[in-house]
């Protein structure tokens, strides 16, 4: 009995032997055609946008204690103001931001942090320009400025050129003047590769 036991084993030790190999190398396979799948991943994956603060450099009002820069300056307890009435209808009807990144960006959201003195929220057009004097062409609208609980965030065109100078434009909406304060202002960025 004990040389019919160790036949079996002899006989059986090679195709286990062969099993355990052919386990460890499909193993391994594995291994690499994953760790070969998350490169891939990893390389197809568009890297994280950049959160870009702008330069405020010029505005429609400018009133003290809630200058233009307070829109942009990092704080969400400062703001830029402009209440409404009589008075500001005088320095203009409408309302804007003109804004400087820096340089040329591709945004790829906006995101907008404010109250306005309307049901819903301000209309607020974004825009765009070769220059801080403009002439500025149309980016997207956006129904912002509802609270400070949370900014809102607009995505923006994915074939957006890149541009160094936005504008934040609120028309005057019929009769009414309304009261309207931006406490932060903040792209989502992709550097321009140019």
């Amino acid at each position: 009995h004990t040389y019919a036991r160790a036949c079996v084993c002899n006989t059986h030790m090679p195709h286990f032997l062969v099993l355990l190999l052919a386990c460890a190398t499909a193993a391994c396979h594995a291994s690499r055609l994953f760790a070969r799948g998350a490169a891939q991943r990893s390389q197809e994956q568009p890297a994280e946008p950049a959160l870009v603060r702008p330069a405020v450099i010029s505005a429609s009002h400018n009133l003290t204690g809630y200058a233009p820069e307070r829109a942009a300056d990092g704080d969400a307890s400062t703001y830029w103001l402009v209440p409404g009435g009589e008075r500001m209808e005088r320095m203009s009807h409408d309302k804007w931001l003109v804004l400087d990144l820096g340089r040329a960006a591709a945004p790829r959201a906006l995101s907008l942090l404010g109250t306005a003195s309307t049901v819903g929220g301000a209309r607020v057009t974004l825009q765009r320009a070769a220059s801080p004097r403009g002439p500025w062409r149309t980016v997207a609208h956006v129904r912002g400025l509802r609270g400070l609980r949370a900014p809102t965030r607009q995505p923006l065109p994915a074939d957006l050129s890149p541009s160094r100078y936005f504008r934040l434009y609120m028309r005057r909406e019929g009769h009414a003047s309304f009261r309207h304060a931006i406490h932060d202002v903040c792209f989502e960025c992709e550097e321009d590769a140019a």
